[in-house]
């Protein structure tokens, strides 16, 4: 679970640590066989140098320091 202010790396990118800054819910409207899909949850990382990225929360590591 993230929370703004944590701090957060990508999987892939673990050397670069970002802190949360904003989270966003985007509701699927896609219909299966089996009802609707869940909704996917977006995080807004800003890095030390000022670049802002987005990822999906479920290809972040919460960073413990």
């Amino acid at each position: 679970m993230f929370k703004v202010g944590y701090k957060a790396a990508h999987f892939m990118t673990s050397n670069r640590v970002g802190k949360v800054i904003e989270i966003n819910y985007v509701k699927n409207n896609q219909w299966t066989i089996g009802g609707t899909t869940d909704s996917k949850v977006y995080i807004l990382l800003e890095y030390p140098n000022g670049e802002k990225v987005q990822h999906l929360a479920g290809n972040l590591l919460r960073i413990y320091d």
